[in-house]
């Protein structure tokens, strides 16, 4: 007998098991089963295109055989007697009999005792689908002392499990029955199962008192067969034989997979198909898509052909299918086409060359039978020369042949064009195909015609001095040969003579030549400026470039070294008298010494000593501010410097007449009124320059 193997835990199970023994995975029910002819199928999932959101079952456990009720905390021990009654009455004895008793305690009351509910499950194996909930009867007995009530909960439910629990409010030792119902969230799809579900019977009044239920809950298979589309239906093929297209399995309506293979047929039974897979599961609520390759005779040159192809998807229910409509076109017997022949260039141009080479492209692309073929070339002047490589060769059909032509002819005159129109003939025999081109020659005029010279700059002023120097270009950007030139220049009034470096330059075609040009020429007149014209040339021997330039010169002056003389003499004059004796029999350091010794025997200090060392410094940086004077344009700061000593040495002297009185005045003092004196004429000399 035929045994169905769980694709879950792979137990063998019996042919008309459901679900799995070991595991409770579903196996496949009566309708939609996952077999063919009657074996379980080992199917291919290739591509999920969708899938409608399910709940994924957990993991199987063991199946329940009955449910078992465990309190989870043993009861509580009472500590004292339950409380007597409170209608209950002692017995009342004969009055004959009573006799006096000795007083005695009354009886102690005894504490409510609060145990786990007692629950058996009356419906321990329920069937849940989307129309018709669960109900599951539960018994719960309160066995505590007081009124509780209980709580139901679901241990680890599944998120499509909507659970409803009952009213369970019980009086001390009272049974009651209780329904609790279990549905399917709406919109959800839960696959066929077989699931153990536990419940918790929680006390209100302490939820540490509870008891545990176990339920096994099947859903079982429901919804229709799946559902198959071709996609294109229509497929047209023009002179081919091969073609493909998809199938959807669309298995969305049911909550079980379903197992199917995959087959074709046409009315004439020649077309071959090729499935990939050939054998398909399809999941619960989703859409899985197939390819179909197949082959298909062509029609007849020409004609037109329409075939249904019919696609089953087959199972133990039966065949579900679907159609494609194939429409075969086939083009008429080709009819040859001429041969065409084209030049690539077809006008040729040389500069000063005689080869010229082109390409003959053979055109059989019209064609369906490959052509030997010979080429020649003609030009009705009968001036050029024609080679190909190769000559004779065969132009494949349906293709473009490419040879290699070369054409020569004689250069024109320098500086002259010719053009030359010729014929390529492709010959196979019998037909020729031409294709007509030109050549066009020219020659270059001489190199040093398309150069050019220019000067840079065109214009300098080298003032006083008696020699320039300037840069001389030769562009032969636009040439097409070297140019070879020697260079030369001359002034207007000859006087000027120039010499370059290098004398001569060879300049490539497209580069340009670089060579400096050093001009010596004499000074002009006193006081005068002479503006000197230049010519230059550069020769080739035959003809020559020519470029002007302009030399601006000055007279120098006689006056700027006396100036500079001067001022240099006048503020190394005023360093020395500034560090000479300014008066007899003094020492010129004697004031800063007196100062010194003022200072530490705390005595009257003398102003004649603290005016004449900072007086001496300060004279000292005037002379080497007049002499930095040289730098201006007008000399006005050696001027004012030399005014400056003059007036604070004076005033020094005023001041020690004013004060005390004037000594006799030594070579100091005379030597810095020298060097200003002289510092101030070297200054106005250098105004008067400019």
């Amino acid at each position: 007998m035929a045994e169905r193997i769980c694709e879950t835990c792979g137990t063998r199970n019996d042919a008309e098991a459901r679900f799995c023994v070991n595991c409770d995975s579903y196996l496949g029910w009566d309708v939609g089963r996952s077999t063919l002819d009657g074996d379980a199928l080992t199917g291919t999932i290739p591509k999920i295109v969708q899938s409608v959101p399910t709940a994924v079952p957990e993991p199987a456990t063991a199946p329940v055989s009955a449910p078992v009720v465990t309190p989870t905390t043993p009861p509580a021990s009472p500590t004292t007697p339950p409380p007597a009654s409170p209608t209950a009455t002692p017995p009342t004895a004969p009055a004959a009999e009573r006799a006096p008793q000795p007083e005695q305690e009354p009886p102690r009351r005894k504490p409510a005792r609060h145990d786990p509910p007692t629950v058996t499950v009356t419906t321990p194996d329920v069937v849940l689908t989307p129309e018709a909930p669960a109900r599951i009867e539960l018994l719960i007995e309160n066995t505590s002392t007081i009124v509780d009530g209980y709580d139901i909960d679901a241990v680890d439910p599944p998120a499509w499990l909507e659970l409803t629990p009952p009213d369970a409010h019980l009086m001390p030792g009272e049974a009651r029955t209780v329904m609790l119902s279990l549905a399917i969230r709406p919109g959800v799809l839960v696959l066929a199962q077989r699931r153990p579900l536990a419940f918790t019977v929680r006390s209100l009044e302490d939820a540490e008192r509870m008891a545990t239920i176990h339920v096994v809950a099947t859903v079982p298979p429901r919804g229709a067969r799946l559902a198959i589309e071709a996609r294109p239906m229509l497929i047209r093929l023009e002179d081919a034989a091969t073609g493909s297209f998809s199938l959807r399995l669309d298995n969305r309506g049911a909550n079980f997979p379903q197992t199917v293979g995959l087959s074709g047929d046409d009315p004439e039974s020649v077309v071959r198909f090729t499935f990939t897979p050939q054998v398909v599961e399809v999941p619960a609520g989703a859409i899985v898509e197939a390819s179909v390759d197949f082959v298909a005779p062509p029609p007849q040159p020409g004609a037109v052909l329409n075939r249904q192809l019919t696609i089953s998807a087959t199972n133990d229910e039966g065949p579900v299918t679907a159609t494609v409509t194939l429409v075969q076109e086939t083009a008429p017997e080709p009819v040859d086409a001429p041969l065409r022949v084209q030049l690539q260039p077809s006008t040729l141009r040389l500069l000063d060359a005689q080869d010229a080479d082109f390409d003959v492209n053979v055109d059989n692309r019209g064609g369906h039978t490959p052509v030997t073929v010979t080429l020649t070339g003609a030009d009705p002047e009968r001036r050029l020369a024609f080679a190909f490589a190769p000559v004779r060769f065969v132009a494949v059909a349906g293709h473009i042949t490419r040879a290699h032509g070369r054409v020569r002819a004689n250069l024109p005159a320098r500086g002259a064009s010719a053009s030359h129109p010729f014929t390529v003939v492709a010959s196979d025999g019998t037909t020729d195909a031409e294709a007509a081109g030109v050549l066009e020659i020219t020659s270059s005029a001489a190199a040093i015609t398309t150069a050019s010279l220019s000067v840079n700059p065109q214009r300098q002023d080298i003032g006083t001095h008696g020699k320039g120097t300037f840069g001389v270009d030769i562009d032969n950007r636009r040439g097409a040969e070297a140019v070879q030139v020697a260079f030369a220049a001359r002034s207007d009034d000859g006087q000027a003579r120039a010499t370059f470096a290098p004398p001569q330059l060879v300049v490539p075609p497209g580069t340009t030549g670089h060579t400096w040009m050093t001009v010596t020429a004499p000074h002009p007149p006193r006081n005068g400026t002479v503006v000197r014209r230049l010519e230059v040339t550069a020769s080739d021997g035959t003809q020559q470039l020519a470029g002007n330039a302009e030399l601006t010169q000055t007279a120098p002056s006689r006056r700027g070294p006396v100036s500079v003389w001067l001022v240099i003499l006048g503020a190394v004059l005023v360093v020395i008298g500034t560090l000479s004796p300014w008066f007899a029999q003094f020492d010129p350091l004697l004031p800063a010494v007196e100062l010194v010794r003022m200072l530490v025997q705390s005595s009257s200090l003398d102003p004649g000593l603290i005016v004449e060392p900072a007086l001496r410094l300060l004279l000292f940086i005037l002379a080497i501010t007049m002499a930095f004077g040289l730098n201006g344009k007008s000399g006005g700061l050696t001027r004012k410097s030399a005014i400056l000593i003059v007036l604070l040495s004076a005033g020094f002297l005023v001041f020690l007449a004013i004060a005390a009185f004037v000594p006799e005045l030594a070579f100091g003092i005379l030597l810095v009124w020298l060097g200003a004196v002289l510092g101030y004429v070297g200054g106005v000399l250098a105004r008067s320059r400019d």
